[in-house]
């Protein structure tokens, strides 16, 4: 069995031995004070006796089952990390040796959810302000760049692969020269300045190392209350995981990122899923944004559709 196939088996036992507890000690423990205060008034109380020991047996016997399903949760849920080390590796190993490219970066975007993208639009459009610096990462083709135009500035963060003409040719020469700055360094953008960042369709494709290092300089970049809106592969869901196949995506989970924005100081806003299989989260850093800034630009900036 293929080593995605085995996880996404495992995965689905875990979910399903759920549906499987005995939800009967409420009516157990009933049924036993009942007939414990009845056998007082019968003179020959053997069937009320008999009835008690059946009872505390099957009691016996719920809780043991309960061991029992308990112990192959803890077995189950061990052959799960056994095979996740298996896929980490894996990832490493395929994050080090094959690099992204143009032509994968644009093919990815070709596959990015409509409906993903369209949601993480409306996210970032409701937490992006005039008064407030923005940052996107790894904007590829600037498929979503345009979604920030409200930032004043908007920096874009080139480190990886990205098609500049085609990121810059989304806007009018002004915000262009005026408005749009890119660095493939972070120690070249302000610190602490940042009102928002974004990264969209990337940390999907990435193993957990890489993600926890850009992860710590957005930390940095952000001010107080800043906000960290990002799309990630969410194994928790069968559909992502299935998307682990053929080495397409690289395997993550909820739980994991989870932990790891919480460790690197991130408060979690939310997090959502679409259709089962792309998943973003909005997170935090402490303390609440404030700003200088007394008035919008003055200068009416339009984008090139």
């Amino acid at each position: 069995m293929k080593l995605v196939e085995k996880m996404i088996l495992l995965a689905q036992m875990l979910r399903e031995n759920k549906k499987y507890t005995l939800d009967i000690d409420f009516n157990l423990q009933t049924q036993l004070d009942y007939f414990r205060n009845q056998k007082n008034t019968f003179k020959d109380d053997s069937l009320h006796s008999e009835l008690i020991d059946t009872n505390a047996q099957i009691l016996a016997l719920k809780n043991r089952n309960d061991e029992l399903l308990e112990q192959i949760h803890g077995r189950t849920k061990g052959l799960l990390r056994d095979e996740e080390l298996k896929i980490f590796r894996r990832d490493y190993n395929l994050y080090q040796e094959h690099k992204p490219n143009y032509e994968l970066m644009i093919e990815r975007s070709e596959h990015l959810d409509e409906e993903l993208l369209q949601a993480v639009k409306l996210e970032v459009g409701n937490i992006s302000r005039w008064e407030y610096a923005g940052i996107e990462l790894n904007p590829s083709n600037g498929i979503f760049t345009r979604s920030m135009l409200s930032c004043d500035p908007l920096y874009l963060y080139t480190g990886n692969v990205t098609d500049m003409d085609a990121v810059r040719n989304r806007f009018n020469e002004f915000f262009r020269e005026k408005r749009l700055f890119c660095y493939s360094n972070f120690k070249d953008f302000p610190q602490d300045q940042m009102g928002v960042a974004v990264s969209v369709n990337c940390y999907e494709f990435w193993p957990l190392d890489p993600i926890k290092d850009e992860m710590k300089h957005v930390f940095n970049l952000l001010r107080p209350g800043g906000m960290f809106v990002f799309t990630y592969n969410d194994c928790e869901t069968e559909a992502s995981l299935d998307l682990c196949a053929n080495n397409y995506r690289s395997y993550n989970t909820k739980e994991l990122m989870s932990k790891m924005v919480e460790m690197l100081g991130f408060d979690i806003v939310r997090t959502e899923c679409i259709r089962k299989a792309h998943s973003f989260m909005v997170v935090k850093k402490p303390g609440e944004r404030t700003t200088q800034k007394l008035s919008a630009p003055l200068v009416t900036i339009n984008t090139q559709f």
